[in-house]
């Protein structure tokens, strides 16, 4: 996957608080997200780049293995051990992006309910998540 065909729209602080971000992001190509704005808030810690950011929340729902149904990203890059000061927010978002075109099912850093139905019926999984895409995160 070349993630220079990530795009993203926009990143500000919210209130001006640059520990608290706002990035909007368009879905991968050939994903049930593709042609859809996906809005993140993105939560630094105080340490960062020292530490990893503490949390990735889409706004809006969002159906994926690896969001929960409270629109949390679940993802390795969170944690501590896998996290690199040298990440920076467009790595980040480009992170998420990839996250999801392929999503991590097989890992602790998915939503199990999300990550069952992907793997039991994939076609109808993505024909789900293409709705609400279509519901939540296209520009009206």
């Amino acid at each position: 996957m070349n993630t220079e065909d990530t795009t993203i729209i926009f990143i500000d602080p919210i209130d001006a608080n640059y520990l608290h971000l706002e990035a909007t992001i368009t879905g991968p190509m050939s994903t049930p997200y593709e042609n859809g704005i996906f809005l993140l808030h993105i939560k630094l810690s105080e340490e960062y780049p020292y530490q990893p950011p503490q949390s990735i929340i889409f706004k809006r729902a969002t159906m994926h293995p690896n969001i929960d149904e409270y629109g949390n990203f679940k993802s390795e890059l969170l944690k501590l051990e896998f996290w690199s000061p040298t990440m920076t927010i467009k790595d980040i978002l480009e992170h998420v992006w990839a996250r999801l075109a392929i999503p991590n099912i097989d890992s602790n850093e998915c939503d199990p309910t999300r990550a069952q139905s992907y793997r039991m019926d994939r076609s109808q999984f993505e024909i789900e998540a293409r709705e609400y895409a279509i519901k939540y995160a296209y520009a009206t």
